[in-house]
């Protein structure tokens, strides 16, 4: 690869990680090659914007695209001593879709989405009890399911996050599904598809039991209130529509992201 970059001589290189031993070979590169420099792409909102891994905090690139002044101020502090351009960017996909053209759902179906993370065993016990209370008020529950689960094995051969059952498993791709609002709201956890739901103007709940159980709150628990933490399992229909507050899902999204063009204008 090395070789590779001798001979096109890049002007950047673009990636959307700087973790791999491919990566760090980019920023050896340009480091050697002043004229040409390593751009970073954020390509998540991390655990509902809290960056737990050491290697994901300290950024190993020349340039950082991140998704807003959330991210870029954080990252900017972790990174004081380095010498690392930290840029407010937008999110990639976001960037390319006008958002006035959506508008929030008025009209009930009563059909809901699931929308979580990978699911350990642990985890998924909460989730089933949640999904029993879901169909015992009589909801359309579907759930649009992550691509680890029920595949990703653990070293011994076991299935890391097991299978979710007793459920409809929608395989429709996730913009397209979240860009027709046809759910009267959206659960999800700190996935940045909770972030997706609400770009495109869908309801969403916030149901988080994984980080609330390791001791630390997301940066989502300081705009919608987790739904774990609530005795949901004695809530009635009505409850379940009274969490959904707009307001505050709109003041998270514009609290972390901004809403850029796509122009790199990279000097």
């Amino acid at each position: 690869m090395y070789l590779i970059l001798n001979l096109i001589q890049p002007k950047y290189i673009l990636s959307m990680n700087w973790i791999t031993i491919r990566e760090s070979l980019y920023k050896v590169w340009t480091a050697r090659h002043l004229n040409s420099a390593f751009v970073v792409v954020q390509h998540g909102a991390y655990v509902g914007g809290v960056v737990t891994d050491l290697p994901h905090k300290y950024t190993k690139c020349d340039i950082f695209l991140t998704w807003g002044t959330f991210f870029k101020n954080d990252f900017i502090k972790n990174n004081s001593q380095k010498k690392v351009e930290i840029v407010s960017f937008g999110n990639p996909i976001y960037n390319e879709f006008n958002r006035d053209n959506f508008n929030y759902k008025t009209t009930q179906t009563n059909k809901i989405l699931l929308l979580p993370t990978a699911l350990d065993s642990e985890n998924l016990v909460h989730f089933n009890l949640l999904l029993d209370k879901l169909k015992e008020l009589n909801f359309q529950v579907y759930l649009k399911e992550h691509a680890k689960q029920g595949l990703e094995k653990n070293k011994n051969g076991s299935i890391k996050y097991p299978s979710i059952e007793g459920i409809e498993k929608i395989k429709e791709r996730l913009y397209p599904l979240l860009k027709n609002n046809d759910f009267d709201f959206i659960i999800s956890d700190h996935s940045s598809s909770l972030l997706d739901a609400i770009f495109f103007k869908n309801n969403v709940i916030y149901f988080d039991p994984n980080n609330e159980k390791k001791g630390y709150k997301t940066n989502y628990s300081n705009y919608l209130p987790n739904l774990y933490r609530k005795d949901f399992t004695e809530l009635n229909k009505k409850s379940f529509y009274q969490i959904v507050d707009i307001e505050a899902q709109e003041a998270l999204f514009n609290n972390m992201l901004v809403l850029g063009n796509n122009q790199l204008n990279l000097k």
